[in-house]
């Protein structure tokens, strides 16, 4: 037991560096989104067709700040997986050693996937649901602080539960993910993206969570997918009996 605490101590201690250069980094990514924000948030109210309101003297500087915020961890992650793929993959798994670039380009093609379609799909369904209960006497007066919020928290979640590919890619390269494991348990993904989608879509209707669980269910076949191609590259055809004819000696003289 004190061994596996002395080597948390220790893995720690020699992350603690990174971990500190991320940091700095992160923030500086935040100010330098922070200049081009408003420019963003012009991208984001297009979904919406209506101007934001600000319902406090200071929220229009936090909505601004939250978005440099979402775009920072956005153009952290290549970054981020670099490191992790340095620090925690390839010291597990040397072989893995010549897909490092592959890998975290592919991750991040995969992430611009998922915001793609969040934005051009399913965040316009999503708000236009929501603002369609506008009447004549009830006016929707939308926060710049919580539409932000929104819609920052849905395209990420897309983004990163697109990278279940990939994941799933590497498990059973390694032998950890068998198609057996999605054949037995399709019903189990069922509740559990019905979960996570009620978890990280921000608003409780209905209709976002359904608009949530339908790629988080085309993910997991997907992945499904990726895992059999995985499991039939690794069966070997087995070689076929070859019959070979035996060469008779003739019988000998005087033996019938």
């Amino acid at each position: 037991m004190e061994n596996r605490f002395t080597a948390i101590i220790s893995g720690v201690e020699k992350a603690r560096k990174g971990i500190a250069v991320c940091a700095v980094l992160f923030l500086a990514l935040a100010a330098f989104c922070f200049a081009f924000s408003e420019r963003v948030l012009l991208v984001l109210v297009r979904l919406l067709g209506k101007k934001l309101v600000s319902y406090s003297p200071e929220e229009g500087f936090i909505a601004l700040a939250s978005l440099s915020l979402y775009c920072a961890f956005v153009l952290m992650l290549p970054v981020t997986g670099y490191l992790l793929w340095r620090r925690l993959v390839l010291p597990q798994v040397p072989s893995f050693r010549r897909w490092g670039g592959p890998v975290i380009a592919t991750a991040t093609v995969l992430f611009a996937c998922g915001i793609s379609l969040g934005y051009f799909l399913l965040l316009p369904a999503g708000i236009g649901f929501l603002v369609g209960f506008e009447t004549p006497n009830v006016r929707a007066l939308i926060s710049a602080k919580k539409f932000i919020s929104f819609c920052g928290t849905m395209l990420i979640a897309l983004g990163l539960s697109f990278e279940a590919p990939l994941v799933s890619f590497f498990l059973a390269k390694l032998g950890w993910l068998k198609p057996q494991f999605f054949q037995d348990r399709w019903r189990h993904a069922l509740l559990a993206c019905t979960v996570i989608a009620a978890v990280i879509t921000p608003t409780p209707d209905i209709y976002n969570m359904a608009l949530m669980v339908m790629p988080l269910l085309g993910l997991y076949f997907v992945s499904y997918l990726v895992v059999l191609g995985v499991a039939a590259g690794r069966k070997t055809p087995e070689p076929k009996p070859q019959n070979r004819d035996v060469p008779r000696t003739p019988p000998k003289e005087g033996q019938s």
